[in-house]
């Protein structure tokens, strides 16, 4: 009667925002009806008063009288208060849980600033090609390829926060790749050239550093692009495994994740800003990381492999995109920007 007449006088207590209850002891949340029930029948329940005595003993303080004498009998420091009256054993439980959260959330902030510090595309990594930059905007930037440049202007338009997939991009980066895409349109067309920009999204669990290339093809190989990516992509997986549809016809779709599950690995292609394909794919081992290479290396007949092992010096890179920037001048968006 004791217990109960205690703990009807400690309900009068409200919470002030809600006018409600909130909770008696800490881990009232992690308790149900049920399991005081059964923990009350095996004479594992409370014994207020014992723990009382119990934890004013250990730390050698007044009488239980004077436990609320801190604070008013309803003031700010109930919560603490009633730790008092709850068993040390339960405290223990709950100050571990307490501990393993606080590791759980060191190792997550070291995790990620170990994925940062091994991003290639970070643009405040020391070992980022600077050299290779063409133009930034605000939430993304322009680089030159620089490793497995399939033809002249290879380059690619990356986001600045770490994305995994541009399905994964808020709407102000997406508006900035698009931009991106319309500039070098705009600028390959004065040379008699048309864009294929693909992205392959591959090991999203590693956190890859997404990224949408660009290769310029002259227009008589651009027209028959399409055809090469269609016949490759149904063929690309086993269509009797496959769950997903294997070819996706993003023709007239604006946003990619309307057509991808947002948190799929895909490849995609894009013709001009016109669309193109996707292909959600569901065995990354028997995906390839370079199909889109090795089929824009099939239109230009060339061999993908020796593309791939083939390396440049930082001063035919560094004067690479310097001439690209100066092309790149009458189409520069992010100027309007700095």
């Amino acid at each position: 009667r004791a217990t109960r007449d205690r703990k009807v006088h400690l309900s009068k207590k409200e919470d002030l925002a809600k006018g409600e209850r909130a909770k008696y002891f800490a881990d009232d949340d992690n308790t149900s009806l049920e399991q005081m029930v059964r923990e009350e029948k095996m004479n594992k329940g409370y014994d207020f008063e014992d723990n009382a005595v119990d934890n004013i003993g250990k730390k050698r303080r007044g009488p239980i009288q004077n436990v609320f004498a801190e604070e008013e009998e309803y003031g700010a420091g109930l919560s603490n208060s009633l730790k008092t009256f709850e068993s040390r054993d339960k405290r223990m439980k709950i100050d571990q849980l307490e501990t393993k959260a606080r590791q759980q959330q060191i190792n997550a902030h070291h995790q990620t600033e170990n994925i940062h510090s091994r991003d290639r595309f970070n643009l405040e990594n020391p070992r980022f090609p600077k050299h290779a930059l063409i133009a930034v905007a605000t939430r993304t930037y322009l680089m030159l390829q620089t490793t497995g440049r399939l033809v002249d202007g290879h380059c690619l338009i990356v986001p600045q926060t770490l994305a995994v997939s541009s399905t994964q991009c808020d709407e102000d980066t997406l508006d900035e790749i698009r931009n991106f895409k319309k500039s070098l349109i705009r600028m390959f067309d004065a040379v008699n050239k048309e864009c294929v920009f693909y992205e392959t999204a591959m090991n999203l669990n590693k956190m890859p550093h997404t990224y949408i290339e660009c290769i310029p093809l002259p227009r008589k190989l651009a027209a028959n692009a399409p055809m090469f990516f269609k016949q490759a992509m149904r063929e690309c997986e086993d269509e009797w495994e496959a769950q997903n549809k294997q070819l996706i016809d993003t023709r007239g779709v604006k946003k990619l994740a309307s057509k991808v599950p947002k948190h799929m690995p895909f490849f995609s292609v894009e013709f001009g800003l016109g669309g193109g394909f996707a292909h959600v794919i569901e065995n990354e081992r028997d995906f390839k990381k370079s199909f889109g290479m090795d089929i824009m290396a099939g239109i230009l007949k060339v061999s993908s492999e020796i593309i791939r092992r083939q390396r440049s010096s930082i001063a035919d890179e560094r004067q690479l995109t310097e001439a690209f920037v100066e092309s790149y001048k009458p189409y520069d968006w992010t100027a309007a920007i700095q």
